[in-house]
């Protein structure tokens, strides 16, 4: 999942956490307009250990799919939001049941990459998919959601970054 011929723009942002700290996770976003590809980069800028759940495993073949990704546009007619939640088409009827989650463990200073088709972000409002026009401006969301045992330490919250146009 390599990205380096189209020279995309990247961007980098945190958000703060609960009480006003900051986060221990960043995340950059680029995306390729040829390829059609968003590419995210999550990294661990603490000086401890952080796992974070992206998503779930799926049930045949180990596949590990994406839940924790969104991407919010401004509607330009209305200034309104829009969301495109990351929808993988081939595992789209494992979303809603029970599954083993897929924790991503960070140690400090590392990172964790993903691709992410363009065409799986899936507008909440008219369930178009992402177009290359639309992602540049957009911002990005990865949100660390709770494990479903307490075994699993795992951070919780929400980074994001802003999205340059698609090269």
């Amino acid at each position: 999942m390599v990205l380096a011929a189209a020279l995309p723009s990247v961007l980098g942002a945190q958000a703060p956490s609960a009480g006003g700290a900051t986060a221990p996770l960043t995340v950059k976003a680029t995306c390729d307009a040829p390829t059609e590809v968003m590419h995210l980069q999550i990294a661990n800028q603490s000086n401890r250990p952080t796992s974070v759940v992206l998503g779930f495993n799926a049930a045949v073949g180990g596949t590990h799919v994406v839940n924790s990704v969104t991407v919010i546009a401004i509607r330009p007619a209305t200034g309104a939001e829009e969301e495109y939640v990351y929808v993988n088409g081939k595992h789209a009827r494992e979303y809603d049941k029970p599954k083993s989650l897929w924790v991503v463990s960070l140690a400090p200073g590392a990172t964790h990459e993903l691709d992410l088709p363009l065409k799986e972000f899936i507008s909440t409002l008219n369930f178009s998919s992402l177009d290359p026009a639309v992602a540049g401006g957009t911002r990005l969301v990865v949100e660390g959601r709770a494990a479903s045992t307490k075994t699993t330490p795992v951070w919780i919250g929400k980074v994001d970054t802003r999205v340059d146009a698609c090269r």
